[in-house]
């Protein structure tokens, strides 16, 4: 089966398919360059790169001012599309050939959408850490990915990976943990009543994940060391704090 048809089965148009393989294909790029890359007008490219970065295909990073796009590596292609495992197994070879990599990898991937979100999650798993620490508004994200969580949560599982989280206390909180914490390899704390959180982070290997779900679903996984350490600092003072 070829690659076009495999992500027709996928969902995508005509002109996403020209757009996101052309994307693969240059690597990181404008969008003027992608759309004369697909022989696609710039307004339909921008259109249609926000709609691929829905779908958790297509990133973008701002270097020097400007907007770059880049697509996925194609080895997360497995994860989203997990229903056609054996399909996108076909292509992956033709894929990593026509994207083009440079030595230059940025170091922030930005994300939008539910799919993006769920790409977040399946870097963490495939990162592999022993842990993962976890603080913030988990009530709003379960309710916005209770289709996707148990399915991480058992992935998690099944690569041992356990999780300390700090999160509110509330009826939805305390009723996602309930007699769950030594199955689900985790351990839970409350922060004080009257802390309200916005967003929601993670922090694993030496990467630091942000997940803001407003009005607009975004995210972002920011990969430095140093930060990630500070972080990691602030998470144990609370969890120390806390009682």
């Amino acid at each position: 089966m070829d690659k076009e048809q495999v992500l027709r089965n996928f969902g995508l148009t005509e002109r996403e398919i020209k757009v996101f393989l052309a994307s693969m294909t240059l690597g990181q790029a404008t969008v003027n360059e992608i759309a004369k890359k697909s022989n696609t007008f710039r307004t339909y490219s921008y259109d249609i790169l926000k709609s691929l970065m829905e779908k958790g295909l297509v990133r973008y990073f701002i270097k020097s001012g400007v907007k770059y796009f880049e697509t996925i590596e194609p080895e997360k292609l497995v994860y989203i599309l997990q229903e056609r495992e054996d399909q996108v197994k076909t292509i992956l070879p033709e894929l990593k050939s026509l994207r083009a990599r440079t030595t230059e990898k940025p170091k922030v991937e930005f994300y939008e959408g539910k799919e993006g979100i769920k790409t977040i999650h399946e870097d963490i798993i495939k990162t592999k850490p022993k842990e993962v620490l976890v603080y913030g508004n988990t009530e709003k994200h379960y309710e916005v990915m209770q289709w996707y969580f148990p399915r991480y949560i058992k992935e998690r599982i099944k690569n041992n990976i356990r999780t300390r989280v700090i999160t509110e206390k509330t009826k939805l909180t305390k009723e996602q943990i309930k007699d769950k914490e030594n199955v689900e390899l985790r351990q839970t704390k409350y922060f004080p009543i009257g802390f309200s959180f916005p967003t929601l982070k993670y922090i694993y290997g030496n990467k630091l994940a942000m997940i803001s779900l407003g009005d607009n679903i975004v995210g972002l996984i920011l990969e430095n060391k140093d930060i990630t350490n500070t972080e990691k600092m602030v998470f144990e003072l609370l969890w120390k704090t806390i009682k």
